[in-house]
């Protein structure tokens, strides 16, 4: 056990004494795993906040289908389903797109009384009359809006809207760029009435199937679309994880040029180490022990690489808040977010990350090693 620990301060000493290779090894690692660990990082990140918005959801969600996409639900069936037995609540809601001169928004259109508890202001109020909304805090930012001013939409730029409140930046990475409004003002905006985009469902425990069963007796007739909170969530993670193998594919383009590198870069002062080799085959040592040598300097530089690329991605993260990446997992978003930004660093990508630099370096530098240990120390010292 000494003789690996001795091996081990001794490999420590190598590449303090070999600062500049200790330098551009470390360096290229950096670059190579810091847009990598930053982008699983947030990836998983918005994909734990839409699973919580899922899970806090609605049970079932009902839409009607127009060419195989989801269509608006006519409210004429409104009060039959909410006789279904099983059903506790049912929410109409508008959900779309619009442009606040030249800035795109979300627009959400509920009825006054189905608020969800957990929507809040960080100043203002919610919408109590007609025309009246609560703007998100990216798009009061960008306008200079104040609790009083009136604004209309370029999609009906005769309907005048009243801010009467504001999203804190702290309330979800979708609350930014909200425009939250009553369902009737969200109805003439879009020029839709009567027609929600679709119908929120609250169910008891158990009942999803004789609900999905009493549906299609009411709507029999209709092209419908019924999908429940499990389906939700699974469409959420394939979405993800397409967005992960997306850049996963773009990013091994980078790793790819990025590998010979560090394979220069490992075999810098190559002439140098055959020297040391050489010397060492003298005294006595064995080809295990340089092999072994070798593999504790590897394992200590590539640590350490890993260990700032990590540091950098938090920062990367968390202080720059994922300037030129984010755009990549969150839509529409400007290139430096106003907003804090979820992300999740697991244990498993920096694992990962650690044990690719460990490969990429042990790659450049022991087959090299091997062969100076096994040709003769006179040939090795020339």
């Amino acid at each position: 056990m000494n003789k690996h620990f001795n091996l081990l301060f001794l490999a420590t000493e190598n590449l303090l004494r070999h600062r500049t290779k200790t330098i551009v090894v470390c360096l290229c690692i950096v670059a190579i795993l810091t847009p990598f660990i930053t982008a699983i990082a947030i990836s998983e990140g918005v994909r734990e906040k839409s699973l919580i918005s899922v899970n806090a959801g609605a049970d079932l969600y009902l839409t009607f289908d127009e060419f195989g996409r989801n269509a608006a639900v006519p409210l004429k069936y409104l009060d039959e389903i909410k006789k279904i037995f099983g059903v506790t609540k049912v929410t109409p809601r508008i959900i779309g797109r619009g442009f606040l001169q030249n800035k795109l928004a979300v627009i959400v259109g509920l009825n006054k009384e189905d608020i969800p508890e957990s929507i809040s202001c960080i100043s203002g109020r919610m919408f109590e009359n007609a025309n009246e909304v609560v703007v998100g805090h990216e798009l009061a930012r960008h306008f200079h809006l104040n609790i009083g001013d009136q604004f209309s939409m370029r999609c009906q730029q005769r309907k005048t809207f009243t801010v009467v409140g504001f999203f804190s930046s702290d309330s979800s990475i979708w609350g930014s760029s909200l425009i939250f409004m009553s369902f009737r003002d969200a109805g003439e905006l879009f020029g839709k009435q009567d027609v929600s985009t679709d119908i929120q469902i609250y169910s008891l425990p158990g009942h999803n199937s004789e609900i999905a069963t009493d549906l299609y007796d009411i709507l029999q007739n209709e092209p419908y679309r019924l999908q429940d909170k499990h389906m939700i969530g699974l469409y959420v993670k394939k979405g993800f994880m397409l967005k992960e193998g997306v850049f996963s594919a773009l990013y091994l383009v980078a790793f790819a040029l990025g590998v010979p590198a560090i394979l220069v870069a490992a075999g810098f002062g190559l002439s140098e180490r055959k020297k040391e080799i050489g010397i060492m085959k003298a005294t006595g040592w064995q080809t295990l022990e340089v092999l072994e040598l070798i593999s504790f300097e590897q394992l200590l530089i590539s640590l350490m690489g890993a260990t700032i690329a990590i540091l950098l991605s938090i920062l990367w993260v968390k202080g720059f808040r994922g300037v030129f990446i984010a755009q990549f997992f969150i839509a529409e978003i400007t290139m430096l977010p106003k907003f804090p930004l979820p992300a999740r660093f697991l244990p498993l990508p920096c694992l990962l990350s650690f044990f690719l630099a460990f490969l990429m370096t042990m790659v450049g530098s022991v087959y090299s090693s091997w062969r100076a240990s096994t040709v003769s120390p006179v040939v090795s010292m020339k």
